[in-house]
């Protein structure tokens, strides 16, 4: 048996892909280096996305029902990146609806629910609830205001359109459901 040299160390890669993918080692620190320095905000502390909290038998339950928690990462994402500007103006389309735009709040909970009812015929009735708590996981503890319910509600709108769009082809008017359910994201170009 022969002797292992330490560059052959470094260059074997941890077994735990979490962990060569995220925080210091996205950027080649060495994670346990990194947690020793005492700068918070630095390259090797980078801000860890809500998603990335959620508990692991939730996103078993979302493999079972054969999705992967990447299918929402983009719209997640976005969620995390959103002004406080594009809060209000999405803010303002829930509480004060505009005749002039072809959108209502009211309509879109309506179609919220019987895109819920076909998640369920087709098997998918936990999906709603599985991402209603990931969305959750965004506005922590002291952070939750109106503003953070009402973005919570668009996106979640936004996540259930995703999940539609999939099953479109077994019902056909699924599609126009789901752009309708996205209108206040594709309004601000998001």
């Amino acid at each position: 048996m022969s002797e292992v040299r330490p560059e052959e160390l470094d260059a074997i890669p941890y077994p735990d892909e979490a962990f060569n993918t995220w925080g210091a080692a996205s950027v080649g620190v060495d994670p346990l280096a990194a947690s020793f320095t005492s700068a918070p905000y630095q390259a090797v502390r980078p801000h860890v996305p809500f998603y990335r909290f959620v508990s692991y038998p939730d996103i078993l339950d979302l493999r079972k029902m054969g999705y992967e928690m990447e299918r929402f990462v983009p719209l997640f994402d976005r969620l995390e990146d959103v002004r406080y500007k594009e809060a209000l103006t999405l803010s303002d389309m829930l509480h004060y609806p505009n005749p002039m735009l072809p959108w209502n709040p009211r309509r879109a909970r309506e179609i919220e629910l019987e895109i819920r009812s076909q998640l369920h015929e087709h098997g998918l009735g936990d999906m709603p609830t599985l991402i209603r708590r990931f969305l959750g996981k965004a506005f922590p503890g002291d952070t939750i205001s109106y503003l953070s319910v009402d973005l919570i509600n668009i996106f979640f709108w936004a996540s259930i359109a995703e999940v539609a769009d999939d099953i479109a082809w077994r019902s056909p008017n699924l599609s126009w459901k789901a752009e309708y359910l996205r209108f206040p994201i594709r309004s601000l170009g998001i």
